[in-house]
């Protein structure tokens, strides 16, 4: 394709209005008139050759309507583009992209059953244009219902497909004209091909054709198929002084006269007739085809004009103006068209600068349909054939080629871009071999087997135990122990990506293999993108099994208010919730699992039950004695729910026994919001690293709920150094080991996290 396709662009810097008294900027007026000229040539010449393609299943009886057509299709449909656009340096006109289903529109009009007695190839013309107004009508549609963006999510691949085998098309139905074989030749007598070429007209089209490619490089500031055209039109009758004219093959030849003519509307009133109903019936997959992909012929142009001016354009507005333009292309008898971007480009390097350049552009081509209008029985058809098969090539996608030229190189990569090539290989071939409708159906559904495939990938990111990760409540030692040893009873599954009918009969399969040596199996939702029907339904049938089973199924990073909550009810119904249970983040449904373990095990240290301080792991190998020296130096105190023990920054002079209750250890990381860090639960002792240490509290703690703790100072501490050694050396060992379990732990969750 010509362009590709950019979405996110800078804003197009605002130009001041210029008002009536400012007048009118001469330098801008200025650009637009030169870019208005040059884009007007380019369009002249594109849309002569297009008129021709567009009703040759009609026969050559209708070349000169044909050309017709194509001139006043650029006038009408370049002024209301122009003027109501959404891209407001935009030219549009005839594009082969959207004539070439045109031209499928004409044919299968053309070989209706019936034709000859509803009017015959005229009827036929009349219904084709109605179908380019229908298609027009659609568009602008598209643009009225937002449509401007969704309808770019079309797989480009797809596109790219398509655009190749319209340009395979289009090369092949130039073959002819390049050739000089008369009309009547018909391809399956191929053996006789030599016989019947013309070479002289083959010489005009090849030298067309090098004129085209080579001007740029020689004379910059002249389109280069205006050099062609005009080159190849005057070696044509140069030649003929020399060559018989049969041997240069024919001229257009009986162009009606140059104005816009509406006998084919004035077929339009027949449209009341059974059979034009069946026949548009015919047309109508053709026309759904041509309003999507001149909807998107017009976007890409629009992304690619934008990253040449850093503006932006209005997408859904550009829909309606192209399918405005359309419908009044379709009035005046004129071809399908679309936002052309080869022709802005150019007309930009002349100087276009504002809208007018585009009005005045559809000007300048009416001007010169009517002037040259008599003399357009004369072009050449060779040197029309050179300029498409020019046309032709430049659609031929630039993406696809670098893919072709990546594949080698791309590595582990290398599936993908084969895949999307094979795409673009088999929406080509069918758009060759079949027909347009069938390739743009077939490349869609091809592309939607493979969208599934890949989302299809494994949904369970990465799976561990309670050996592995622990809860961020701090327990004693004897709860500690308890589930490092049987941790392997909690599994904890990570989901990654979407749940749905393509992941999750997998994420069933997966989880009930991973829950076989669990208790208690936590699905990690923190990376769950969506679900759908399907996905929820196996989710019910998955609890169901796990509780069938004797285990006990958590759902972490998902609430009864959130998105994913309301969809699981929505689609399985409050019932859902009585079968799981649901938590804001994985460290709760952690904190949780631990509980049901430990009270399963009949060891878990209840907090509404206060421990003796004996039986705290600071107290572990005392004796009696020692013990009495140890409850001496401590002072109980009883602080109800949101005391604050000690804050971030003070002096940590205090060693904390939590005997009853529970507290929180946080980090404040702005004025309203904080980081849990522990939950501390009776039996644990806290705030021993500042006092060890002598530096200041490096968090909050909080209490939970009414909570009893004992604590010992940093003097009394000290005292017992110097008066008792042996006691001193208990508790500092005891204290360390308590930190050793806790190290050992998070050792084991940055294992995890690495």
């Amino acid at each position: 394709m010509e362009v590709d396709l950019q979405d996110t662009l800078p804003p197009e810097p605002v130009r001041p209005a210029t008002s009536a008294r400012q007048g009118i900027d001469p330098v801008e007026l200025r650009g637009d008139l030169a870019g208005a000229f040059v884009g007007a040539i380019v369009t002249i010449s594109e849309s002569v050759p297009l008129g021709l393609l567009a009703f040759a299943a009609l026969g050559t009886g209708f070349a000169g309507m044909g050309v017709i057509a194509g001139l006043y299709g650029a006038v009408a449909a370049g002024l209301i583009a122009a003027l109501l656009g959404g891209a407001p340096r935009m030219i549009s006109g005839p594009r082969a992209s959207v004539v070439v289903i045109m031209a499928t529109m004409v044919s299968t009009a053309a070989h209706a059953p019936g034709l000859d007695e509803h009017g015959g190839p005229a009827t036929a013309a009349a219904i084709a244009i109605m179908g380019v107004f229908l298609a027009g009508l659609l568009e602008a549609l598209f643009g009225f219902v937002k449509l401007g963006r969704v309808i770019k999510f079309i797989p480009y691949p797809v596109i790219a497909g398509f655009m190749n085998g319209v340009a395979v098309l289009l090369l092949l139905s130039q073959l002819r004209s390049l050739l000089g074989l008369p009309d009547g030749f018909v391809w399956g007598g191929w053996e006789n091909i030599a016989a019947n070429v013309s070479p002289w007209a083959a010489v005009v089209a090849g030298a067309t054709m090098i004129m085209i490619g080579g001007s740029p490089k020689i004379i910059r500031r002249v389109p280069g198929l205006l050099v062609g055209l005009m080159g190849g039109l005057i070696l044509h009758y140069v030649l003929s002084f020399v060559v018989a004219a049969e041997n240069l093959g024919p001229t257009i030849g009986n162009i009606p006269a140059a104005v816009p003519s509406f006998a084919l509307v004035h077929l339009w009133t027949g449209a009341w007739d059974p059979w034009v109903y069946q026949t548009l019936l015919k047309l109508a997959p053709s026309i759904l085809i041509l309003g999507v992909i001149a909807s998107i012929d017009s976007l890409m142009g629009a992304a690619a004009l934008d990253s040449v001016t850093a503006g932006r354009h209005n997408s859904d507005r550009e829909l309606v103006a192209q399918g405005l333009s359309n419908m009044t292309s379709a009035v005046v008898g004129g071809l399908a068209s679309s936002g052309a971007v080869g022709r802005s480009a150019a007309s930009l390097r002349a100087g276009a600068r504002t809208r007018l350049c585009g009005v005045l552009s559809a000007i300048f081509v009416l001007i010169g349909t009517i002037v040259a209008g008599p003399w357009l029985d004369y072009l050449p058809r060779s040197v029309l054939a050179a300029v498409l098969t020019v046309v032709a090539l430049g659609m031929m996608d630039t993406w696809s080629r670098e893919m072709v030229s990546r594949l080698r190189l791309a590595g582990p990569f290398r599936r993908a871009i084969a895949a999307n090539l094979a795409i673009v290989i088999a929406v080509a071939a069918v758009t060759v071999v079949v027909n347009l409708i069938t390739a743009v159906i077939a490349g869609v559904l091809v592309a939607m087997v493979m969208f599934v495939r890949d989302m299809s990938k494994p949904i369970v990111r990465r799976h561990y135990d309670g050996t592995a990760r622990r809860s961020l409540k701090v327990r004693e030692r004897t709860e500690a122990e308890y589930l490092t040893a049987h941790g392997q009873e909690i599994v904890v599954v990570e989901l990654d990506g979407p749940l749905f009918f393509g992941t999750a009969d997998a994420l069933f399969s997966e989880v009930e293999r991973l829950a076989v040596p669990a208790h208690v199996v936590i699905l990690d939702c923190s990376r769950l993108a969506d679900m759908d029907a399907t996905g929820v339904r196996l989710l019910q049938q998955l609890f169901q099994r796990l509780i069938a089973g004797g285990k006990i199924p958590l759902v972490s990073h998902m609430t009864k208010d959130d998105l994913n909550g309301r969809f699981l009810e929505v689609i399985a119904g409050s019932r859902i919730f009585g079968v799981c249970r649901l938590f804001a983040d994985t460290d709760a449904a952690l904190e949780w699992a631990e509980d049901e373990r430990l009270e399963a095990a009949g060891i878990r240290a209840l907090t509404s039950e206060e421990v003796d301080l004996k039986d705290f792991s600071i107290a572990g190998g005392l004796t009696p004695e020692e013990h009495a020296a140890f409850a001496a130096l401590t002072l109980r105190r009883e602080l109800p729910a949101g005391t604050m023990i000690f804050r971030e920054g003070d002096g940590g002079n205090t060693l904390y026994m939590l005997a009853k209750g529970t507290v929180t250890i946080r980090l404040v990381s702005g004025r309203r919001s904080s980081i849990r860090l522990a939950t501390l639960i009776p039996g644990v002792v806290f705030g021993e690293m500042a006092m060890l240490e002598g530096e200041r509290r490096s968090a909050d703690a909080i209490a939970d709920n009414a909570v009893v703790i004992h604590e010992m100072s940093k003097s009394d501490f000290e005292n017992v150094l110097a008066s008792n050694p042996a006691l001193a050396a208990k508790l500092v060992a005891n204290i360390a080991r308590e930190i050793a379990a806790r190290l050992r732990v998070t050792n084991n969750e940055l294992r995890m996290i690495s």
